[in-house]
């Protein structure tokens, strides 16, 4: 089985036809309704709490009262989240009530924790204009709830307290949340953008491979129209166009493809292969770095786009090694299978410690290259070694170039 790709979690955010996948339609449905489970219990518990209260005797003349006012706290706890605001309100509507009905506003501690509730809720789930008419009314209402049960000053400064200290609370939560919610945008984005650089990267490459095929193809057609002077003149034609047919192909990819470019001015030398990895860990070696290399397996001729996404995963992890764990020691290890090449690039982190978000965009990079040929890839830390594995399959089945 190929190694699991580290890339499939951004195939997962999928947008399909222009509107949201329908697995986050669902998966936002089932959250929902775990939320509205789980204040439905919440309000459940605090209420019956509040019931048992009652039956020991802290209201005694006013059973009935206490009762329905704790029916309408847990209602109204119930869709805090959807509606954080009617939620506070009726809370302390109920506390206001039964206190101008005769129950003192300090008689049940239970109610306490009803006000904690709403008032977090409000500054929680609400925006910050809303929120604050939420507080408004909360800190009005409060007061009008103490003010009837002829209470002292001080019991206005817990009141206040009560609803001010958990909205407050409430206000952080719901920055902190966004401003996590904006750096996981902003760190997805930046992935899909590297994956997009990366593709333009390889688009660049392949079209380097490309014109060459194609521009030999055009020299031997060239070559065939001079040569068969013996054939007859529709097979002459025939080759003229084969020629004629090439250069504009040429001619086209390479305006279609230039504009990937970005006016870059590319060298023209030729494109790194397989074998150009004896090269790349001589060079490391030559800088004395501790570089090896083991192939094993009888080698194959591979597609020069294949060859080349193996040699760049290969000077990528390199690279890695050389920015988070310089002076370790690195093993590269290319394996050829009847049906398959594994590459394998090993270091036991020894010159530093290794962040997987250090080398993530490299990463993703590496496992774009590893898709475009139906590979896989696999990179993170060595458990519990240490150190850092990068791990790249690749089936040839379908990329083995016939002899």
């Amino acid at each position: 089985m190929p190694p699991a790709s580290v890339s499939g979690t951004l195939r997962d955010m999928s947008w399909v036809g222009g509107g949201l996948d329908v697995r986050s339609v669902r998966s936002s449905v089932r959250t929902m309704s775990a939320e509205r489970r789980e204040d439905a219990l919440l309000a459940g518990l605090i209420g019956l709490a509040g019931l048992g209260e009652v039956a020991l005797g802290a209201v005694p003349g006013h059973t009935l009262v206490a009762s329905l006012s704790l029916l309408i706290m847990s209602t109204a706890l119930m869709v805090r989240r959807v509606r954080p605001r009617m939620c506070l309100t009726f809370v302390l509507l109920a506390l206001a009530v039964q206190s101008f009905l005769g129950v003192p506003v300090n008689a049940q501690l239970v109610t306490i924790l009803f006000i904690l509730v709403a008032a977090y809720s409000v500054g929680a789930h609400l925006d910050r204009r809303a929120s604050a008419i939420g507080l408004a009314i909360g800190a009005t209402l409060v007061s009008v709830a103490i003010a009837a049960a002829n209470s002292g000053g001080s019991d206005y400064g817990f009141g206040l307290l009560l609803v001010t200290g958990p909205w407050i609370a409430g206000v952080l939560v719901r920055a902190r949340s966004a401003a996590e919610a904006e750096a996981v945008a902003s760190a997805q984005s930046r992935a899909r953008q590297a994956a997009d650089d990366e593709r333009e990267r390889i688009a660049r490459e392949l079209h380097d491979i490309v014109s060459h095929g194609l521009s030999a193809m055009v020299v031997q057609a060239a070559a065939a129209a001079e040569l068969i002077d013996r054939s007859p003149d529709a097979a002459r034609k025939a080759m003229q166009e084969v020629q004629t047919t090439g250069a504009g192909a040429m001619m086209e990819m390479r305006h279609m493809l230039g504009l990937m470019r970005g006016g870059e001015a590319a060298g023209r030398r030729p494109q790194p292969a397989l074998d150009d990895v004896y090269e790349l860990i001589a060079t490391e070696q030559a800088a004395g770095r501790s570089v090896s290399l083991t192939v094993q397996g009888t080698p194959r001729e591979l597609p020069r786009g294949l060859a080349l996404s193996i040699f760049r995963i290969v000077q990528e992890s390199l690279t890695n090694v050389r920015k988070h764990a310089s002076g370790s020691r690195c093993e590269v290890t290319i394996t050829h299978t009847p049906d398959s090449l594994k590459v394998e690039i090993v270091d036991d982190g020894v010159g530093g410690a290794l962040s997987p978000g250090g080398r993530g965009f490299g990463i993703i990079g590496m496992c774009e290259r590893a898709r475009l040929y139906g590979g896989a890839l696999e990179a993170g830390p060595r458990s519990p070694v240490g150190g850092w594995v990068v791990r790249g399959w690749f089936p040839l089945e379908h990329h083995v170039v016939e002899s």
